[in-house]
């Protein structure tokens, strides 16, 4: 056991819980060599174990051909139900990979299964030895759903299902009884994900809540748009913390504009995204080309060389780049004989003319989001981009969170911040009756604000969930609270959006925090005090 981990405290928190186990190797055991055999589990769960470790999951434990893997443990993750389907989604692809590489006799193929909900993770062991694990009705249904999953498929539980719809594609396998459960459990078979960058795309599956406030912010972007129409290139950040609109704020800004007027072309990046070099450009210029999913590499070739025509840009020159950028087959001896910094030189150098080529038929804007998660190459290329853009009427629009530091960028005359703040309690109580579309208790409506401090994505997710429990009820034409409000959890929808920001505090901060939560919202500082490990300095 690690020195570090003598530190860890158990706790409680919303866990999503994998099992994973691998058919095949009895049936590969009668036909290969007992050390051959071993060589191989090990080096597929290695294969296995860096798919799970870029997407921030845990291996908790091996158990003979299965493994238990934790998202969202030891460390908080906000989006662990989206990222274990993803890892379960990429390990059955890697599986039949390492099938073809090897030939085998017998192909391997997993059966997995997910679950989210409420855990205790810490230390358990005795005086000797101990591991750090999680304990908890949750992991028990993660392995029954694993028994249920047939080989080469992802099952996955309501809870699951509900905190990742939007996301992914699903068939409804309909109860299935559980050893332990008095009454069958619903399941959910993964067919595939859904090509969506932003848990805004994801919402619109389940229809957006009416937009409110925010017309400073509208009003600020349109001033900047009419000076990039003008030639006056523009970057605008808009920074906030999750949740509170900022996704939201560009599409309303959207729905303002017309359509033959300006070219909207949006990229993102994602919570792993930092390990795959381009990846907000890559999505530019799939937008910029037309590019499909299922487009065969000759019709993507075909649609990159008409558009450079059609913006009378030498296609022999801007051919190259764009093809290795794209991962495309490259045919130009002479540009594959340059070195790696040569190579990205001349795609920076391509990507920026044909976005200012574009940009002269009509004003465009670029919108990248959750630039916090950006990979370095994007990275630089933006800054590249960014000093070209005063005389252009290209306007930049960037999406981030407050850790993110944009300090290559501040500098510049045409550079501007909107900062995205939670609402007012007035725009707050207006939102709850938007959604709810109706007169609304000033009880009910004062319990969700305060609950949620103007955090549109918590009012939102709280009111449905409250709407979903039976805690709202309607009498006649007004919305009341029905249920005792100390009864009422959080949603389990932002329960890992307020995880991860407390796993990111220092470690003295947050058992602060967690002391005097439990204490209750508000305290006197003599109480903290008492019960306070910490007394110096509080």
């Amino acid at each position: 056991m690690s020195e570090n981990n003598h530190h860890i405290e158990s706790d409680r928190r919303l866990v999503t819980v994998m099992f994973a186990d691998i058919s095949g190797f009895t049936a590969i055991s009668d036909k290969m060599d007992p050390e051959e055999v071993t060589d191989l589990m090990n080096e597929c769960f290695r294969t296995m174990e860096a798919c799970i470790e870029e997407h921030g999951g845990t291996i908790d434990k091996f158990m003979g051909d299965c493994m238990m893997v934790l998202f969202g443990a030891p460390k908080a993750l906000e989006d662990a139900p989206h990222r274990a389907i993803e890892t379960a989604l990429e390990m059955s692809e890697s599986l039949q990979r390492f099938n073809m590489d090897k030939r085998l006799p017998v192909p391997l193929s997993f059966h997995i299964g997910i679950n989210t909900g409420p855990v205790v993770a810490g230390m358990v062991g005795g005086e000797k030895k101990q591991d750090f694990t999680v304990m908890g009705d949750t992991v028990n249904l993660a392995s029954r759903m694993e028994g249920a999953a047939e080989a080469g498929t992802v099952l996955v539980s309501e809870s699951t299902f509900r905190l990742t719809e939007g996301y992914f594609d699903f068939e409804v396998m309909g109860p299935i009884a559980v050893k332990g459960k008095e009454q069958p459990v619903h399941a959910y078979r993964v067919l595939g994900p859904r090509h969506v960058m932003t848990r805004l795309e994801a919402s619109l599956s389940k229809g957006l809540s009416p937009f409110v406030g925010r017309t400073a912010e509208l009003q600020h972007l349109g001033r900047c748009l009419e000076q990039a129409s003008e030639g006056h290139g523009q970057v605008v950040a808009v920074v906030g913390e999750p949740g509170v609109g900022k996704s939201r704020l560009i599409r309303q800004f959207r729905e303002y504009l017309p359509a033959s007027d300006y070219q909207i072309i949006e990229g993102g990046c994602i919570h792993y995204g930092d390990a795959i070099p381009y990846l907000p450009v890559l999505e530019i210029l799939r937008r910029f080309f037309d590019i499909k999913e299922d487009d065969a590499e000759p019709s993507i070739k075909q649609k990159i060389k008409e558009r450079i025509t059609q913006l009378n840009m030498p296609a022999p020159q801007f051919l190259p780049p764009v093809h290795e950028i794209l991962s495309l087959t490259g045919e130009d001896e002479g540009y594959l004989k340059l070195d790696a910094k040569q190579r990205r030189d001349r795609v920076f150098e391509t990507v920026r003319l044909l976005l200012i080529a574009e940009s002269q038929r009509r004003t465009l804007i670029l919108v990248v989001e959750d630039l916090h998660w950006i990979d370095k190459t994007s990275e630089e290329f933006l800054s590249f981009l960014i000093n070209s853009l005063a005389a252009t009427r290209i306007m930049l629009i960037l999406l981030f969170r407050p850790e993110y530091n944009p300090a290559a960028w501040v500098t510049k005359t045409f550079y501007t911040q909107i900062r995205v703040d939670q609402l007012s309690r007035e725009t707050s109580a207006d939102l709850v009756r938007v959604i709810l579309s109706g007169e609304v208790d000033s009880t009910l409506s004062d319990f969700i604000v305060a609950r949620t401090e103007g955090n549109p994505l918590f009012i939102e997710e709280l009111t449905h969930n409250l709407i979903e429990n039976g805690s709202i009820k309607k009498e006649e034409t007004r919305y009341n609270l029905s249920r005792n409000q100390a009864d009422l959890d959080v949603p389990a929808t932002i329960q890992g959006i307020i995880a991860a920001r407390l796993d990111r505090l220092e470690g003295t901060l947050k058992g602060i925090m967690q002391t005097a939560s439990v204490i209750g919202r508000e305290f006197a500082f003599r109480i903290l005090q008492a019960v306070a490990i910490l007394k110096d300095d509080l």
